[in-house]
């Protein structure tokens, strides 16, 4: 038996940079959303280590982050087999030095920054312990990580040099995510990153340019590690952006990026990316505060993973789109998500269609990140079951979603209310579809090719209903910031998940889960 391997929309691309002053890019990371002035927020957090070195700001931030995670256990398999996870505590300490010149020099700019991750990722639970004889981890195993030992020059708008090892971010972060976009003070977003892409780059960029803000950047990288490449995969990228309204609250930009992925296998990858993402805010009425974002990714090319008999190589044809809407007036608001992921249900066909948005873009907490990652971290297993197949499919481990967002429609509503200054509480139900029939390969094949899911039965289009809840509180201290959270979330599983009448087939429950999370910035 062959399986289909999906060639995820995640390549950590290079991004169209920011500035630090008005007339000069930093090309640290891509344009954020501030969420703070939408919430009407004045943030007084400065790193509480910094000072002047020969006239130069000199600082170096510090931050300490902890969250304690309660998966529901899941049935992944027609045999009954269920994943079961322990608790999951996941750690990360950051350690950062940055140097500015500033104004100090007119025109001439110089700036560098280095960023480290002295540990990321679980470090205890995650693991019922048999895991890892029926299925590949649900997550990454923790370690240290270098984010960012990065420099930039220079010449007011005309043109900016800037090298080294980075961190990658656009829009969204739907296909680049930094790992640093995470909740934000009247966002209600159920998100705490971790890991994010990286990349050895070189990048010139010219601008921002007139009233319009006119921002080009061309780069070239080497990935050194993101959600696409495996252990002994490689990866370079050639991307150009265009900015309008560069760091203004009305923007557009584009970029275009051409990546080369070679496996540890020797399988090629060649695809191009096309993503457009803007912003627009204002005060449509009185003092209602209003906004609106999108995200659109198309992912095309030729790969050789996942070859079958018939395809040795398949074409990739990938879209990924997210748009949030927020209105807010005073201390209650709202904020939407309509994500759509493109999903892939024939394995044989001469296509990939397929699109995983990044794992820290992230919806809701249960879903994605328990449910569907248990049942395609089972998939592997299963589809070279030696009876079945002869010899295993390749690139199977490629199979498990580890917790993205894939093959997939989501409307997500949340309501946000900020009781007191720094605490606020908010939540909704995450309404999801899968976009394509939620098929498992083994289960599939041994129907005769009618799509089945996992557990035997026929799936419907409808994943279910996740109800989230969360309350985060944030205290400026001493310049430090400190923010302690608690999210919980009650999944009801749809059609996509009916099990089949098979002797010994578990039935997917309702079922609930959620976290508790701590960080402090220093």
């Amino acid at each position: 038996m062959t399986s289909r391997v999906w060639v995820p929309g995640l390549l950590a691309l290079s991004v169209a940079p920011s500035v630090g002053r008005a007339e000069t890019p930093t090309l640290f990371e891509a344009d954020a959303v501030d969420a703070a002035q939408l919430a009407g927020e004045d943030d007084t957090y400065r790193p509480f280590l910094r000072t002047r070195l020969f006239g130069l700001r000199l600082e170096a931030p510090l931050s300490v982050a902890a969250r304690n995670t309660v998966y529901p256990a899941v049935p992944v398999d027609t045999v009954g087999t269920e994943l079961s996870p322990e608790p999951e505590l996941d750690v990360r300490a950051r350690v950062g030095l940055r140097l500015d010149s500033e104004d100090r020099f007119g025109l001439l700019v110089f700036a560098a920054e280095f960023e480290y991750d002295a540990i990321s990722g679980p470090v205890s639970g995650g693991d019922d312990g048999k895991t890892e004889a029926i299925a590949p981890p649900l997550s990454d195993e923790s370690g240290q990580a270098l984010r960012k030992a990065y420099g930039r020059f220079s010449f007011g708008p005309f043109v900016t040099f800037a090298g080294g090892y980075t961190t990658s971010h656009w829009g969204l972060g739907l296909v680049a995510n930094d790992g640093a976009h995470g909740h934000t003070p009247g966002g209600g977003e159920f998100s705490d990153p971790r890991g994010g892409d990286r990349v050895l780059r070189g990048q010139v960029a010219t601008g921002p340019w007139s009233t319009e803000r006119l921002l080009v950047s061309v780069a070239y990288d080497v990935v050194q590690d993101d959600d696409v490449t495996l252990s002994g995969d490689e990866a370079t990228q050639m991307s150009a952006a265009i900015v309008v309204g560069h760091q203004r609250p009305n923007r557009v930009g584009v970029y275009v990026a051409r990546r080369a992925q070679e496996a540890r296998d020797g399988d090629e990858t060649n695809v191009t990316v096309y993503d457009v993402h803007g912003r627009l805010e204002g005060k449509p009425v009185g003092r209602v505060k209003a906004f609106v974002e999108s995200e659109a990714a198309f992912i095309s090319g030729e790969t050789d993973l996942g070859p079958t008999a018939e395809n040795p190589r398949h074409d990739v044809v990938q879209l990924g789109v997210a748009t949030r809407f927020g209105l807010s007036q005073g201390r209650i608001g709202g904020v939407a998500d309509v994500v759509y992921a493109s999903g892939d249900q024939n394995f044989e066909d001469a296509e990939q269609n397929g699109f995983r948005a990044d794992p820290n873009f992230e919806q809701g907490l249960l879903l994605y990140r328990g449910v569907m990652a248990a049942q395609t971290a089972r998939a592997p297993v299963r589809a070279a079951d030696p009876e079945l197949v002869g010899y295993p499919s390749e690139d199977l481990d490629r199979l498990p979603s580890r917790g993205q967002v894939t093959n997939t429609v989501t409307f997500f509503p949340r309501a946000v209310y900020r009781p007191t200054d720094g605490l606020e509480i908010y939540g909704g139900p995450l309404f999801a579809w899968a976009e394509a029939a939620l098929v498992d390969a083994r289960e599939t094949r041994l129907a005769g090719g009618e799509p089945h899911n996992a557990l035997g039965g026929k799936p419907t289009a409808f994943l279910g209903t996740e109800y989230d809840v969360g309350l985060r509180y944030t205290a400026l201290l001493g310049g430090t910031r400190l923010t302690l959270g608690a999210e919980g979330g009650y999944f009801v599983p749809g059609g996509a998940f009916a099990s089949g009448s098979a002797a010994g087939v578990k039935p997917m429950e309702s079922a609930g889960g959620g976290r508790v999370l701590a960080q402090w910035e220093l």
